[in-house]
């Protein structure tokens, strides 16, 4: 009987994904974008990337760079407004991410690190405020690393130095094609738990609850999750942490279960000039629920 049922479940749930009409997510009665920042393309090694640009005369740029599966807007959607009259800003969409191109070829943290380092060439710029979160921290070291001369300052947020395991490992390659079963009969799981999770934390107001159910929502995600966690996977700073000497800000969510604690303490710990921060009751959404302390840091740490 419970074999039975859990067929009829299985098999409703895949016919429901494949025949419903997809909703957006609408509360509260009119309905806003949270920033209007504009942004334009740049091409890279014969691929398209996205970026959002704010600039003010006199002031070192702060690049921000997002986690994974979000974009420029979607990672730093609370953060970007304390800064559009203030300080100089470019948040960049990442390979496979927001508007920029995607590929099905290899991709990794490096080769990201180096399109953003072309990026900031292309755009003229020579010194700069390096702030990553999460997969964007990653490539922040890799930048930082290739090209220490580039960056005045770096923070780091919810970091990691490596995974934990290896790509090769059966258990792994499991995992992965787990999870690309899921993401192709599921698409909408993901985007959904994100969405959730900013609603009931408050990130996102009721009058910003159509474009954050709409951001979420794009169409590569089987870029991003089914195929691109074996390429950021391979990503392991152990051995040449200690080589950077930028001064850095590694920050730190308490309740952090997707990037522990002692994960992000392991990358300060290998870092030379460091200073780390701990906000206690947060989790890996540092950016979304702490903004205003993030800010804070952020500001006494560059000193803005």
């Amino acid at each position: 009987m419970i074999k039975r049922l859990t067929k009829i479940f299985a098999f409703t749930a895949i016919l429901k994904n494949l025949v419903e009409t997809k909703k957006s997510k609408t509360e509260g009665i009119t309905q806003l974008h949270p920033i209007k920042i504009s942004g334009r393309t740049l091409y890279i090694r014969e691929k398209e990337y996205f970026v959002r640009e704010s600039y003010i005369d006199g002031t070192t740029p702060i690049v921000f760079l997002h986690s994974w599966g979000s974009d420029s807007l979607g990672s730093w959607f609370k953060v970007l407004p304390k800064y559009q009259k203030r300080n100089s800003f470019i948040a960049i969409d990442l390979k496979n991410h927001g508007k920029s191109d995607a590929s099905w070829n290899r991709w990794d943290i490096d080769e990201n690190a180096d399109i953003v380092i072309s990026i900031l060439k292309e755009l003229n710029i020579s010194k700069c405020y390096l702030v990553g979160w999460s997969m964007g921290s990653a490539v922040s070291l890799s930048i930082t690393r290739k090209n220490p001369n580039l960056i005045k300052k770096l923070v780091l947020i919810t970091p990691f130095s490596w995974q934990g395991f290896s790509p090769d490992s059966n258990l792994f390659k499991l995992f992965v094609g787990g999870v690309r079963i899921r993401e192709r009969l599921f698409p909408n799981k993901n985007p959904q738990s994100k969405f959730s999770f900013l609603r009931k934390s408050n990130a996102v107001k009721d009058e910003y609850s159509d474009w954050a159910w709409n951001n979420l929502h794009k169409s590569k995600d089987n870029f991003i999750y089914a195929d691109g966690g074996r390429f950021v996977v391979p990503f392991d700073a152990r051995s040449w942490l200690g080589e950077i000497q930028t001064e850095t800000l590694v920050i730190t969510g308490g309740k952090d279960s997707l990037v522990p604690e002692d994960v992000s303490i392991e990358v300060a710990e290998g870092l030379n000039n460091v200073e780390s921060k701990i906000f206690i009751d947060a989790t890996h959404g540092i950016p979304w629920t702490h903004d205003q302390e993030l800010v804070e840091e952020l500001d006494r740490f560059l000193e803005l």
